[in-house]
């Protein structure tokens, strides 16, 4: 099976749990600072439109659809591709990685109060994760240098972004080269959203993005 997909005009990666994370603790081990974005139904349908986004997200090294109905749009029907990401096995299993081998991260957050649910959903998936740091960013705070250099001064081996996009895309394609640390992984909502999936009123609204999501690519199909 191929291992690339596109949907709405974005190519990502295709793989199993075991085959992103041995590319992920590779990752790890570079020199550079090697990127990770867990793509959501939300960001493909509101930026699909913006260029410069479009471009950023394919600098990525791992892009990863983070809900079957992106997998799904693309006719992937493999039932283990399809539960790893409803149940984001990858997720579990990299934060497994991240304290198994003492690694640190350091979150990254439009506000404080996101930075506190990322913290707590951090903990219920594994305890043992080593908190770096953290700082919320904004694009008008004029802090971006400020936060890198933060960042650069904790010995940090992995930036948990949950920065809403098209932001985080834009802060990591311009800071790229400045930061001091293995691994940038932008995961965004994706992080927290495992805890929150069980309300009433997120399963509603779930349901009004997948319509909203197969209208898209249905759309953009019959263009074509």
């Amino acid at each position: 099976m191929e291992d690339k997909i596109e949907v709405l005009g974005i190519s990502m990666d295709c793989l199993t749990v075991k085959e992103t994370m041995l590319r992920t603790m590779q990752f790890m081990e570079n020199d550079s600072v090697d990127t990770i974005e867990i793509m959501t139904m939300d960001s493909l349908m509101n930026n699909q439109e913006d260029e410069i986004w479009r471009e950023q997200v394919q600098e990525f090294k791992l892009t990863l659809p983070g809900e079957p109905e992106i997998l799904k749009a693309a006719d992937v029907h493999d039932r283990i591709k399809l539960k790893e990401t409803e149940n984001r096995v990858f997720l579990k299993m990299f934060m497994k990685y991240l304290q198994k081998n003492q690694k640190r991260i350091y979150l990254l957050a439009d506000t404080e109060e996101e930075i506190i649910q990322a913290e707590n959903a951090i903990r219920r998936y594994n305890r043992g994760v080593r908190l770096s740091g953290h700082a919320c960013l904004h694009p008008d705070d004029n802090r971006e240098e400020e936060v890198v250099n933060d960042i650069n001064g904790t010995e940090t081996d992995c930036v948990l972004s949950v920065l809403s996009s098209p932001y985080q895309e834009s802060f990591i394609s311009r800071y790229r080269t400045l930061l001091n640390t293995k691994l940038w992984f932008g995961c965004g909502p994706m992080l927290s959203r495992s805890y929150d999936d069980q309300m009433i009123f997120q399963q509603i609204r779930h349901f009004f993005r997948k319509t909203m999501f197969r209208r898209q690519v249905e759309k953009q199909q019959k263009e074509k």
